[in-house]
Parts: C-alpha cells; structure tokens; sequence
C-alpha cells in the first residue's frame, strides 16, 4: 500500500492483487471520512482586530470573535464584534478588520457580506468590503441615489455609534 501526500490515506499501489481491491477502497474512504470530521474542514478560531484611524471595541462589554476554515486556497470566514460600555471609540476615517489568513491579492475573486447593527434601535443595515492582502476596509451600501453605491462608514454612518452596537461579517475568498 502506498499513502497520499497531503493527508496520509493508503492506497493501493498499482501491483496490489485485485482481491484486496475491496479493502484498499474502504480503508480509503475511513481515512477521509475521519479527516473531513476531525480536521479537513473544521472551523479555526482566531481574533480579529479592527482598525481605521480612531476606531476602538473598547473594554467593558466589548468582543471579538473570529472564525475561518481553508480547503486548498479557498478560505471562509466569519467575525462578529460588539462594541464595549467603555472605551469604545467610533473614528472619523473608515474601519478595518483584519483577515484570518493573508488574501492572493487585492485583484483576487473575494465574496463579502457585512451587517451593521445598531443596538439601539435594533436595525441593521449592509454594506460590504474592500480589501488589501491582510485587512478588510469596511463600507456601507447607500440607497440615496438610483443605484445602490458604496459609501464610507463613519462615526455617525451608516447610524450614530454606542455601546453595545454590532459589526458581522462573512466572506470567501483565495488566500496568498
């Protein structure tokens, strides 16, 4: 018996006798089905951190959480951060977050939704992202023209920020 390159499966070397066929064909299939349930395709956790001039979760209250799973350069991803009681601060410029695992490149194929939540009032509103290898810079999708745009968001876009207000994000894209 032989074994696969990436994951270890055995099977069967070209002059493995054809009664064991059956076997080798089982063997196989236990191996993935054991790497696929434990590993292959399990969600990571990582943390990650927004950024922007001036934005902040803050402490009190405030979370960041992460998680992302990769099968070859395929990479998904979601995050949901909640801005803390205290020490949360909402920029002027517009937010970013940061990647679990760095991107191709900006020009490659990238699938992001993004909800805002406004705690408040407990609306949401979408918006979407661009992106740089390692960071994601955060918009809001505006209705005030005849076509839906994107539009930067701010301290008081796409609503006035507080405590307790949410960002939720989930893409795919092709990692480096």
């Amino acid at each position: 018996m032989a074994t696969t390159t990436n994951n270890g499966w055995e099977t069967p070397d070209d002059t493995d006798l054809v009664k064991d066929g059956a076997l080798a064909m089982r063997t196989l299939g236990q191996d993935i089905d054991t790497s696929v349930g434990t590993g292959l395709l399990a969600w990571q956790s990582y943390t990650p951190t927004l950024g922007g001039t001036g934005w902040s979760l803050g402490t009190t209250g405030a979370s960041s959480i992460g998680q992302y799973v990769q099968l070859g350069k395929t990479v998904h991803f979601s995050i949901r951060m909640v801005f803390g009681t205290s020490g949360a601060t909402f920029g002027a410029g517009r937010p970013s977050v940061t990647l679990p695992i760095n991107a191709a490149s900006s020009s490659a194929d990238f699938i992001v939704d993004i909800a805002y939540n406004d705690s408040g009032s407990n609306l949401r509103y979408q918006g979407t992202a661009d992106y740089a290898t390692s960071v994601l810079d955060l918009f809001v999708w505006n209705a005030a023209s005849t076509y839906v745009v994107t539009a930067g968001v701010t301290s008081s876009v796409p609503m006035t920020w507080a405590a307790s207000d949410a960002i939720f994000i989930s893409g795919t894209y092709e990692a480096a």
